[in-house]
């Protein structure tokens, strides 16, 4: 069994580090790509936490309360993603000698980005209340731009962008799960018989 875990390993690795060296330039890239990739690394995330600021400050109390639950579950899976580092530290590209960082970023782990599992479970929360769906669908796809760019710098796998992916998803199917079971609660509440 050990053989057969070391083996999917050395596979998954493989396509991970063949997929990085197709994204991640060799070479110092033009001021022009550098720059989008750097307004493309942190500005999706900065624009979602305006989204959601602008939600809890200015909105109806249910978009209040959806934002609210984006940032709590962000919370919880930026937790979660510090939980998984313990056990799993792996190297960022330009640590381990395989790649170049094209901007300055401590050498933490890299596995999974933290900024895109932000952008993701935010984007899933706002998916599953029909008030603030188109926004969760904007949220979502900015984040397409953001994984590019933090593989494009040097500072992510392909696969820490995936782990990101499993992540957001985890959250975002837990949110759904509390919802409906909520919701059950007070429509089994509200159909009890009064004596």
């Amino acid at each position: 069994m050990t053989s057969l875990t070391a083996w999917i390993g050395t596979v998954v690795y493989g396509w991970d580090l063949r997929l990085f060296q197709a994204i991640h330039p060799t070479v110092p890239p033009s001021p022009v790509m550098l720059n989008l990739a750097r307004a493309f690394a942190d500005g999706p995330l900065l624009l979602t936490a305006g989204i959601l600021g602008l939600m809890l400050v200015r909105s109806r109390w249910s978009m209040r309360a959806t934002a609210l639950k984006a940032l709590v579950a962000a919370t919880v899976a930026l937790i979660g993603n510090a939980l998984i580092s313990l056990v799993w530290d792996r190297a960022r590209p330009f640590v381990a000698g395989v790649g170049h960082a094209w901007i300055t970023h401590a050498a933490t782990g890299s596995f999974p980005s933290d900024h895109l599992t932000a952008q993701w479970v935010s984007a899933g929360i706002l998916l599953l209340d029909p008030r603030t769906r188109r926004w969760g669908m904007a949220v979502a796809i900015l984040g397409l731009p953001m994984a590019w760019a933090r593989i494009y710098l040097g500072v992510h796998y392909p696969g820490d962008m995936m782990g990101a992916f499993v992540i957001a998803a985890l959250a975002t199917l837990s949110g759904w799960i509390v919802r409906h079971r909520r919701t059950d609660c007070v429509s089994n509440t509200s159909m009890t018989p009064q004596a």
